[in-house]
């Protein structure tokens, strides 16, 4: 019992003690003006004691206006407290409350974008392509497609000059080529006349025959007192002279070297244009005019030497000179277009019969110079038809048989419908002598009939377009007697 009272009054001194002691002494704190860190008599507070304190939210604010504000870089930075904040007591003072980095204003959601969707439609039905209109190249024409047909006419030697515009040249040459590859001559371009320019067979533009060397006139060459050329001579000098007299117009056809009617023909009317006297020979007097500077040309020839016309020649001048003739007389009626057909061989039949010549429907010197001489005779209303019979129109065979040769080696009939090695080679021989023009497929057609119909016209034998041991005699073998 003593013990614990003791014990007990220790402690309650010591108690008292210790409240005696405490109510005497002063605080004094820290001067912290030199001192960075939070150490020992520090009165302001830590960052760990004050709480954040985060801004009210802006409720006025737009989403338009409102933006996000990002956090401020600047550094953090703290109000120390004063007066009675210092001595731990809080209650009715004022606080500064630092700003905590890292605040944030109102954060608005932008608003998702708004995309246009297109309504979705069916695909159209294509519309079918246009039927391409026909090539149809005219006079009055331009462009590129002229351009490449005067680049092919060109190149096939029937014009020089590439433009592209379809003119009265290019029409020339078109017609040229037309008649040169069995067209209708009528100067216009179609399907028909562009598939030949492009074939790898169109006939090129007959060669332009070189103008023969006039001869120099500073002297008389070779012309001699004692000379005299006349019907019947031959040799250099009378070529040279027939040169001369087809270069200065009076005759046509090429120089032969030989003194005969159609180049007597020409001296005669040399003569009556450029000298005083014709007598058809051509002496010094003669030959010095016909060489000099002041020889006149003739306006037409008046003969022909050297030249055979036949069917099947083609764009030629000679040809177009007899076409005219034979028009100018009443023959022909025909286009002018200087290709040798069936129309220009029945007008020299018939020309030939009426005026007593060999009817061979050749236009040779004989025929040519009658033509040109003045002296022939014209046709009457019943010429065409009576003396000369139009070809016949056969039917097309479609039938053929194939012949096979005699083992004698005789020669075997051949007929229309044949066909076979022996109908090959008459065709061939047909050919060659200018009766046939088709081509040597080894069938007896109406083709074929024609040929050998003419043929058999020509030399005298019966018409009848079969190919007999007889015709084919005459056709291979040379001229064989009449009636034989």
């Amino acid at each position: 019992m003593k013990s614990v009272s003791r014990k007990s009054i220790l402690i309650l001194l010591a108690v008292l003690s210790t409240v005696v002691l405490l109510s005497g002494c002063t605080s004094n704190p820290d001067n912290t003006s030199g001192n960075g860190s939070a150490g020992a008599g520090y009165a302001g507070d830590l960052p760990w004691d004050i709480a954040p304190t985060i801004a009210p939210l802006d409720v006025t604010a737009t989403p338009d206006t409102n933006p996000l504000v990002l956090p401020s870089a600047a550094p953090e930075t703290s109000t120390p407290q004063t007066g009675a904040a210092a001595t731990g007591d809080t209650a009715g003072t004022a606080v500064t409350t630092p700003t905590v980095p890292g605040s944030f204003g109102i954060i608005t959601p932008t608003p998702a974008p708004t995309y246009s969707i297109a309504p979705i439609t069916a695909s159209p039905t294509s519309t079918p392509k246009p039927t391409p209109t026909p090539l149809l190249l005219k006079e009055g024409s331009t462009g590129t497609a002229v351009r490449t047909v005067q680049t092919k006419l060109r190149a096939l030697g029937y014009m020089k000059t590439v433009d592209g515009k379809y003119e009265a040249g290019t029409k020339r040459a078109v017609i040229a080529f037309q008649n040169r590859n069995g067209l209708p001559a009528d100067g216009i371009v179609g399907e028909a006349t562009m598939a030949k320019l492009n074939s790898a067979n169109a006939v090129r533009a007959a060669a332009t025959p070189k103008p023969t060397q006039a001869v120099k006139t500073t002297a008389t060459p070779r012309v001699y007192e004692n000379v005299i050329l006349e019907l019947g001579s031959r040799g250099a000098e009378v070529r040279k002279m027939q040169e001369r007299l087809i270069q200065l117009g009076y005759l046509s056809g090429t120089a032969t070297g030989v003194f005969n009617e159609s180049t007597e023909a020409a001296v005669i009317a040399f003569q009556k244009r450029n000298v005083a006297y014709f007598d058809g020979k051509a002496g010094p007097m003669t030959l010095t005019k016909l060489y000099s500077d002041t020889a006149l040309k003739a306006s037409a020839p008046a003969a022909s030497i050297g030249t055979v016309l036949k069917n099947g020649d083609k764009n030629s001048q000679a040809v177009r000179l007899l076409q005219q003739k034979l028009k100018d007389l009443g023959y022909y009626n025909g286009s002018v277009d200087g290709t040798f057909g069936d129309g220009t061989e029945l007008a020299v039949r018939s020309f030939q019969a009426n005026n007593g010549l060999t009817v061979d429907g050749k236009a040779g010197e004989t025929t040519l110079n009658l033509l040109n001489s003045g002296k022939a005779k014209r046709a009457s209303s019943n010429t065409t038809g009576q003396q000369v019979t139009a070809p016949p129109t056969y039917t097309p065979i479609t039938q053929f048989t194939n012949v096979t040769p005699a083992p004698d080696g005789a020669y075997v009939t051949l007929r229309p419908g044949n066909m076979g090695t022996l109908v090959s080679n008459l065709q061939t021989a047909l050919k060659s002598q200018g009766y046939y023009k088709g081509d040597v497929d080894g069938k007896y057609g109406t083709g074929t009939i024609d040929a050998v119909t003419r043929f058999q016209a020509d030399h005298g034998l019966s018409q009848d377009g079969i190919a007999g041991p007889a015709t084919q005699k005459v056709l291979f073998e040379g001229n064989f007697p009449i009636g034989s």
